[in-house]
C-alpha cells in the first residue's frame, strides 16, 4: 500500500519538516524515501537517453545508492531549495563521471519500484527529449500517487464499492450527471456519494499538496512547486 509517513518528517523534532529538508541535514531514512518516489522519474530519463531497461535499471539503482552514499548536500556551496532540481544536478553529474557502480549495500537500500509499470509510462513519453520526460514524469508521479494513496485511504475506510468510481468526479465541473448512474450501480444514496465526492476532492488537494511540499525545503515554496508540477503534467 502506498504511504506517505506521518512520521518521517518529525525527526529533529521538526514536526512540519518536509523529507527534503530532513535530507539536506543528513536524515538518510528521508532521503531514501525521496529516491524511492523518483525512481520511475530516474529510470525514465536513463531510457529517454538511450539506456534499454535492464541498463536503466541497473543505473537507477546505482545512482540512488550513490546518492546514500554520499555526504549531505552543502546549502552554502549548491542551490538546494527543490529536491527535483537538485536531482536533475546529480543526473547530470553521474552521467559526466561515467556511470560508476555503486557500494552494493548502499544500492541495497534503494526502495523497489515496479519496473514493468515505469517502462509502461516511460513508453507514452518516448517521443520527447530526456529533460521533458523527466519534467512530465516527475509531475504524473505525483499526480498518480496521490491518487493511489487517496484510492487505499478510502478502501480502509469501507468505501471500497465507491473507490473505482470517485477519481472521475476530480474535476469541480461537470458530471452532476453521472451521480444517479454510480448511485445506481453501488448501491450509495445521493446525498452519501456527495459527501464521499466532496472529501475525496479535498483529501486530493491536500496530499497532493504534501507530496509537493516534501520536495522543497520552505513552506512558501509550495504553491509555486505546485503550480509547475501541474503545467508539467498538463
Amino acid at each position: 500500500m502506498p504511504q506517505i509517513p506521518d512520521d518521517m518528517p518529525t525527526v529533529a523534532s521538526k514536526p512540519h519538516r518536509s523529507l527534503w529538508e530532513a535530507a539536506v541535514v543528513g536524515h538518510r531514512e528521508a532521503l531514501v524515501q525521496l529516491i524511492g518516489r523518483a525512481a520511475p522519474t530516474v529510470y525514465a530519463w536513463f531510457r529517454a537517453n538511450g539506456s534499454m531497461p535492464e541498463e536503466a535499471l541497473a543505473q537507477t539503482e546505482n545512482f540512488g545508492g550513490g546518492l546514500l552514499s554520499s555526504e549531505p548536500p552543502d546549502p552554502t556551496e549548491e542551490d538546494v531549495e527543490r529536491f527535483q532540481e537538485f536531482l536533475q544536478r546529480r543526473l547530470a553529474a553521474y552521467v559526466a563521471g561515467g556511470l560508476p557502480d555503486a557500494d552494493p549495500k548502499m544500492a541495497a537500500l534503494n526502495p523497489s519500484f515496479d519496473q514493468a509499470r515505469a517502462e509502461r509510462r516511460y513508453l507514452r513519453e518516448s517521443d520527447r527529449d530526456p529533460d521533458d520526460v523527466f519534467a512530465r514524469r516527475w509531475s504524473l508521479g505525483a499526480l498518480e500517487l496521490t491518487i493511489e494513496v487517496l484510492r487505499d485511504e478510502f478502501a480502509s475506510e469501507s468505501k471500497a464499492a465507491l473507490v473505482p468510481y470517485l477519481q472521475q468526479f476530480l474535476s469541480f465541473s461537470g458530471g452532476e450527471e453521472r451521480y444517479e448512474e454510480v448511485c445506481q450501480k453501488t448501491g450509495v444514496s445521493a446525498s452519501a456519494l456527495r459527501i464521499s465526492v466532496y472529501r475525496y476532492r479535498q483529501r486530493y488537494r491536500e496530499i497532493l499538496r504534501r507530496l509537493v511540499a516534501d520536495t522543497v525545503r520552505r513552506e512558501q515554496d509550495v504553491d509555486t512547486e505546485l503550480t509547475k508540477l501541474l503545467v508539467s503534467a498538463s
